[in-house]
């Protein structure tokens, strides 16, 4: 039930009154699963982009040459 209160003394009996009451379980896990495969996605770009950076490096002549070079 969403809608106008008209007495605040009987809320017990009014119940919540907020929209999807009882989908909270299915909203936690949906955003438990979110979260989760979050992490994993940016596990995944942030090792590719370590190995790139790594490869470059090692391109260019090892670490000491790199930091010659960019320093």
């Amino acid at each position: 039930m969403t809608g106008m209160v008209e007495n605040w003394v009987n809320v017990d009996v009014t119940g919540p009154i907020y929209p999807f009451v009882g989908a909270e379980p299915l909203l936690v896990v949906l955003g438990l699963a979110f979260w989760i495969g979050w992490h994993f996605v940016q596990l995944k770009e942030e090792s590719s982009e370590l190995g790139n950076d790594v490869k470059k490096i090692a391109d260019s002549g090892g670490i000491g040459a790199y930091l010659d070079k960019h320093s």
